[in-house]
């Protein structure tokens, strides 16, 4: 047999034993398990109404309307219920590209500093969540859209990074508890939105380590550390005070974090195996 003979049929063994990867999400599950963990993610972890709710809180209608700020200035937040104002008329896969890539059908910019993280959540949980959202009763809102500048595009948004990752985003095997902890931490919760130190010119962004200041239209605060740093972070803390912590925002010391600056009242939502698994995670990240 030619040389030439010989490595087409080993590409040909090779390309044989590859499998398909799971097909891509194209529609919303009517099914009462993926419905329910889409609530749990909106109503906890996820915390979606943080910004849609029309206050900040689990049980508000998510119609949107209130005031966020990010890099760009102040914008309302979107309505995501499914009206015609709202996502409606959003194919699934828009929404899932929204929750991602913070862009919206037909190309225009959502703000990307309230999903930065999203990028990785799993098909699976994206899924949940856009299944959830389209049970809600729809809610006829109209909201005013922010249409960034050329200005704002070609200097603020030159370096504005919006990653859409193509193709399968495999789950995190809860079993797994400290890989799924920081799949929660990082890619659910998104933590870091708070908990990472801001890069500086001489510094790059730490994770987890703290010093960001974090608006709300009730004031200002300046994030802790959340590392296993003893004298910094949650190094003197064990499991179940981080769980504690997450349910009620009651730190150790008897004093009691405002929901506005980190929201616990979504937090208590999730499941007392998500929040050990975030628990034990954040116990292992080097302060």
């Amino acid at each position: 047999m030619s040389r030439i003979g010989l490595i087409f049929l080993c590409l040909l063994g090779l390309v044989s034993c590859w499998s398909e990867p799971p097909p891509t999400i194209i529609r919303a599950q009517a099914q009462p398990e993926v419905i329910a963990r889409g609530r749990e993610l909106v109503k906890g972890l996820a915390a979606c109404g943080v910004c849609h709710g029309e206050t900040p809180n689990p049980s508000s209608i998510l119609a949107g309307g209130r005031i966020i700020t990010d890099e760009y200035g102040e914008v309302q937040a979107t309505n995501i219920t499914p009206s015609a104002s709202g996502i409606g008329n959003w194919q699934d896969e828009d929404v899932i590209r929204a929750i991602r890539a913070s862009i919206r059908p037909g190309g225009n910019w959502i703000s990307a500093d309230m999903h930065r993280g999203y990028e990785w959540m799993s098909d699976e949980d994206a899924l949940a969540i856009v299944s959830y959202l389209r049970t809600l009763p729809p809610v006829d809102k109209e909201l005013q859209r922010r249409e960034l500048s050329f200005v704002d595009r070609n200097t603020k948004g030159f370096f504005d990074s919006r990653p859409e990752i193509r193709g399968y985003v495999p789950s995190i095997d809860p079993k797994n508890v400290v890989e799924y902890g920081q799949y929660l931490t990082d890619h659910v919760a998104r933590c870091g939105g708070c908990h990472h130190s801001p890069a500086s010119l001489l510094n790059a962004e730490q994770y987890l380590a703290g010093n960001r200041l974090v608006k709300t239209d009730l004031g200002e605060k300046i994030a802790p550390s959340i590392t296993s740093s003893r004298i910094y972070g949650l190094g003197e803390w064990n499991e179940a005070m981080i769980v504690k912590y997450l349910k009620t925002g009651l730190v150790p010391d008897g004093s009691v974090t405002d929901p506005n600056f980190c929201p616990t009242g979504f937090f208590r939502n999730a499941s007392d195996a998500d929040l050990m698994a975030i628990a034990r995670y954040l116990r292992t990240v080097p302060g």
